[in-house]
């Protein structure tokens, strides 16, 4: 691993990340988030690289074999020594300041229960952590407060990075760290697609049916849900860079998918970055994905700058004074959409003025005869017969 390091010193950045790329880096050329960010070169493989790639093969055919005895090497290690894993292998979130201050007390009232996870280099005196994150961060805020050995020098399960290969690391930093109700949703996907990768790359003969079955256990999920995620995969690098980086939502990336890789990047390469996330244009310009020729692509790519939202909710807070005036105006401009638009799309007035509100509340003026049950159903009508009954 000692090569590896010096390769990441040559390397921009080199401390925030590491190892083989598993999820997209790419940008198209008029992003501009591009020039903000270091593009890695070519990799050309030198005869140290050769041998290293070797010996990382060797590793990951033993590792995922064979057992690994993570409890092999157990010392107490200065918490001083201990760096943060590199992010592109540990990206889940820490704690905020009420569950670190819960986890301090739980530390201090009962002691580390789980020991720290390292992983030590050679002719490197540092650790990396690849499970405990949250554990190293409560211990040195311990320490600072009360400078006590028991938290300094916590035992710790090391990992030696000539013997453990990447690939078996990063698969481990997943499955100690999932609790699928805790992350939000952006590191959720990253997790899936970088856990489908991870088997695609470590394991011979992984169809994707495999791998979805293999994933729908992992993340205690349906398979049909995991090819929801799974449809990604369909997405260019650069869509899904920009989906890893939270710069479009899963819905907008959905969208894309339904698209072949030139269509996204013809898009992608033509669209003004602002309106990425718009919905109701990237919606314009890909509909149910079965236009294919590039200009008109182009042209509802131009068209979609006047496009504009088909509907807009409005939220308006109302004294129980103005009430029954409400009422009566939110009905009319019911029945004026039921009367004017909803013989286009059928009977149905919800579908251009549908009115919402919190049942809860409405319940108490009903009680108090502030409003009545009639004003409440044509409120709710969907049809003009219902808003005009008596």
């Amino acid at each position: 691993m000692d090569f590896v390091l010096e390769m990441k010193k040559q390397i921009p950045g080199y401390e925030e990340e590491s190892g083989d790329y598993l999820l997209p880096c790419k940008y198209v050329d008029n992003d501009p988030y591009k020039s903000k960010r270091y593009v890695i070169s070519e990799y050309v493989e030198t005869k140290n690289a050769k041998n290293y790639n070797l010996r990382a093969l060797k590793n990951r055919f033993n590792n995922f074999t064979e057992v690994v005895n993570i409890m092999e090497n157990v010392q107490k290690v200065d918490i001083a020594l201990m760096e943060d894993a590199p992010s592109n292998w540990a990206y889940l979130p820490l704690p905020n300041e009420e569950q670190l201050i819960s986890l301090m007390a739980s530390i201090e009232n009962i002691g580390l229960i789980n020991p720290i996870i390292l992983l030590s280099h050679p002719n490197y005196d540092k650790y990396d952590v690849i499970e405990g994150k949250s554990r190293v961060l409560a211990l040195k805020s311990l320490y600072k407060r009360s400078p006590l050995e028991k938290y300094r020098y916590p035992v710790c399960f090391i990992l030696d990075s000539e013997k453990v290969d990447e690939y078996y690391i990063r698969s481990l930093i997943l499955d100690l760290n999932f609790k699928y109700r805790a992350i939000p949703q952006d590191i959720f996907i990253r997790m899936i697609l970088e856990r489908a990768e991870l088997l695609k790359r470590s394991k011979q003969r992984r169809g994707e049916s495999n791998i979805a079955e293999i994933l729908a256990k992992e993340f205690l999920m349906s398979k049909s849900s995991i090819y929801n995620y799974l449809v990604l995969g369909k997405l260019t690098e650069e869509i899904k860079t920009l989906l890893f980086e939270k710069r479009i939502t899963l819905q907008i990336a959905r969208i894309f998918a339904r698209v072949s890789h030139e269509i996204q990047k013809l898009i992608l390469e033509n669209i003004d970055f602002k309106d990425i996330n718009c919905l109701h244009r990237i919606k314009f310009i890909i509909g149910d994905g079965s236009v294919k020729d590039p200009e008109k692509i182009k042209g509802f790519i131009e068209k979609s700058k006047y496009v504009v939202p088909d509907k807009i909710s409005f939220n308006v807070t109302v004294n129980k004074k103005l009430l029954s005036k409400t009422c009566e105006t939110l009905i009319d401009l019911k029945k004026y959409a039921s009367m004017n638009f909803s013989g286009i799309m059928g009977d149905n007035a919800n579908r251009f003025c549908k009115i919402t509100f919190d049942q809860n509340i409405i319940k108490y003026y009903l009680e108090q005869n502030l409003m009545d049950e009639k004003a409440v159903k044509k409120l709710m009508a969907k049809t003009l017969r219902e808003i005009l009954s008596k």
